[in-house]
C-alpha cells in the first residue's frame, strides 16, 4: 500500500512539474493572465488559473492509484465543480453568492456521496453525536448533523485557502504542509482504520503542490488563482473527514488563516461591509505593511503551519488539542496586537 502512495506521489510530483512548464508556455497564448493593475501591481502579467494543472494532477492521480468507490467519485464530481466555477471567477469575476451557491452544492455532492462524520470528540465529556438524525435523500442515507457540519467545514476552508493566497507562494506552501501531516497522521491511524485511499490522496496533494510551489514562490511566475486556491481548500476540507474526522489536526495546522479569516469576516460584519468583500487587512498584508518583504512573511507562515502540524502530530488525546487550539486562540491574538502596534508605530 505505502508503496503505490510512493509512485502516486512521484506521479503527481512530476505531472504537476510538466504541466506547469507546459501552462507557462502556452497560457500567454491562450491569454490565461492575471490583471496586475487591477490590485495596483506595476508589473507585467503572468499565467493565472495555474490550479487547472492541479486539477488534472488530482484527477488523473486518482484514476489511476484509487479504487473509485462511490465516495471517492463524489469526491471527483464535488472538485470538478469548484475548479469550473473558480475557472470562470477567474476569468469572469462571479457574483460571491454564485461561488457560495457552488460551494454548498459541492458540499452536498460529498455528503450524498456517503461521507459523513458519526461523532466529534468533546475534550469536556460525551462526544457529540452527529449520526442520530437521518433521512432518506436520493437513495442515499444523509445523517442531517454530520451533513451540515461537513458542508460548512468545507465552505470554511475553501474561503480560508482562498483569502490565503494574498501572497503568492503561501496557499501552495501551506498546503504542502497540511497534506504531509495528514499522509503522516492517516499512516499512524493506518492499523485501526482503513487509511488506504486518504494516504494515497494526502500525498499525492502534497508532492502536486510541492512542484507548483516551485513557480510559485516568491516572486511567482504563475499563480494558481481560486482554481488552485479553492480546490485545496476542498481537497484539504474533505481529506479531513474521509476516513475518520481529523478536523482537529487541519484546524491546529491551519489555526492562524482561519482564526484571521473568522476575525476579517466579524470585522467586515460588523462595520456594516459585505463579508465577501475583499480587503487588504489579512494577516500577511499585515505582516507586509510592517515591513517584512514577501519572502520573509512566506516563512513566518510557513514556519508557524510547520510547527502547530508537529504538535498535531503529538497530540493523541482531545483534551490535548484542546489545550493547543487555545494556545493557538493566545498566540493569534499576541502576533495580531504586535502587529497592530507595529502598524501605528510606521504610521506617519
Amino acid at each position: 500500500m505505502f508503496e503505490n502512495a510512493y509512485f502516486a506521489g512521484g506521479f503527481s510530483f512530476l505531472f504537476t512539474l510538466v504541466g506547469t512548464l507546459t501552462a507557462l508556455a502556452l497560457f500567454p497564448r491562450l491569454k490565461l493572465l492575471d490583471h496586475p493593475e487591477l490590485h495596483g501591481l506595476d508589473r507585467a502579467p503572468i499565467p493565472y488559473s495555474g490550479g487547472l494543472v492541479l486539477f488534472f494532477s488530482f484527477l488523473f492521480s486518482t484514476l489511476i492509484f484509487i479504487d473509485l468507490s462511490k465516495q471517492v467519485v463524489a469526491v471527483i464530481f464535488a472538485a470538478l465543480l469548484i475548479a469550473f466555477v473558480s475557472f470562470l471567477d477567474d476569468r469572469f469575476f462571479l457574483s460571491p453568492f454564485l461561488r457560495l451557491g457552488a460551494q454548498f452544492l459541492a458540499g452536498v455532492i460529498v455528503v450524498l456521496g456517503g461521507i459523513g462524520i458519526r461523532s466529534i470528540t468533546n475534550p469536556f465529556g460525551q462526544p457529540i453525536v452527529l449520526d442520530a438524525i437521518r433521512v432518506e435523500m436520493f437513495g442515499a442515507e444523509v445523517w442531517l448533523l454530520s451533513a451540515a457540519v461537513i458542508i460548512l467545514w468545507l465552505i470554511l476552508m475553501m474561503n480560508v485557502m482562498n483569502w490565503l493566497d494574498g501572497i503568492a507562494g503561501l496557499t501552495s506552501g501551506v498546503g504542502v504542509i497540511a497534506s504531509l501531516v495528514l499522509f503522516v497522521l492517516s499512516v499512524q491511524g493506518f492499523h485501526t482504520v482503513d487509511q488506504t485511499t486518504i494516504v494515497i490522496f494526502s500525498i499525492s496533494l502534497a508532492a502536486s503542490l510541492l512542484a507548483f510551489w516551485f513557480f510559485d514562490f516568491w516572486p511567482p511566475k504563475i499563480l494558481m488563482g481560486d482554481t488552485g486556491s479553492m480546490l485545496v481548500g476542498f481537497l484539504l476540507g474533505v481529506f479531513a473527514v474521509f476516513s475518520g474526522g481529523k478536523l482537529a489536526t487541519v484546524l491546529l495546522i491551519m489555526g492562524f488563516p482561519v482564526l484571521d479569516a473568522l476575525w476579517i469576516i466579524a470585522r467586515r460584519i460588523f462595520s456594516g461591509r459585505s463579508p465577501f468583500r475583499g480587503d487588504l487587512k489579512h494577516f500577511h498584508h499585515r505582516l507586509l505593511r510592517v515591513g517584512l518583504s514577501p519572502r520573509r512573511a512566506l516563512i513566518f507562515n510557513y514556519v508557524l503551519c510547520a510547527l502547530f502540524g508537529a504538535i498535531a502530530l503529538f497530540m493523541d488525546s482531545a483534551q490535548q488539542k484542546a489545550l493547543a487550539l487555545v494556545f493557538l486562540f493566545a498566540c493569534m491574538i499576541v502576533a495580531a496586537l504586535f502587529v497592530v502596534f507595529l502598524e501605528k508605530k510606521r504610521s506617519p
